[in-house]
């Protein structure tokens, strides 16, 4: 009876952490074996970028990162496949703005202002 609860711990770590851990893994793993060029990701960097060559041979896959810079890395390099968030425009026929360019407008008002009473400081 005195080892009871330390079966109960046991137990209770393998379903809190240990067992969620094994599942991330397995689904990185899969990720990361299923990579076709075209695929955007975003590499544990932090960077994102285009999948534009899998080599089969080897665990190295290329991604491009800007125009025309390609990048060698490993696939366990990659952290998530990614998809684009749609442009933001505004409307030119109303000639309202969006919230993205509303907040630019008032950020640089504000710039502005903190300039302006910069030089008043005499």
């Amino acid at each position: 009876m005195e080892f009871l609860p330390f079966i109960v711990i046991i137990v209770l770590f393998y379903f809190l952490l240990i067992r969620p851990q094994q599942k991330r893994a397995k689904e990185a793993r899969e990720l990361q074996l299923n990579l076709q060029p075209g695929d955007r990701v975003m590499l544990t960097s932090g960077l994102f970028g285009t999948v534009t060559e899998v080599e089969e041979t080897t665990t190295n896959i290329k991604v491009e990162i800007a125009d025309g810079v390609v990048v060698q890395v490993v696939r366990q390099a990659v952290a998530q496949k990614v998809t684009e968030a749609p442009a933001v425009e505004s409307d030119e026929e109303t000639g309202e703005k969006t919230e993205v360019e509303a907040a630019a407008d008032e950020t640089s008002a504000d710039a502005e202002n903190v300039i302006v009473d910069l030089d008043k400081k005499d």
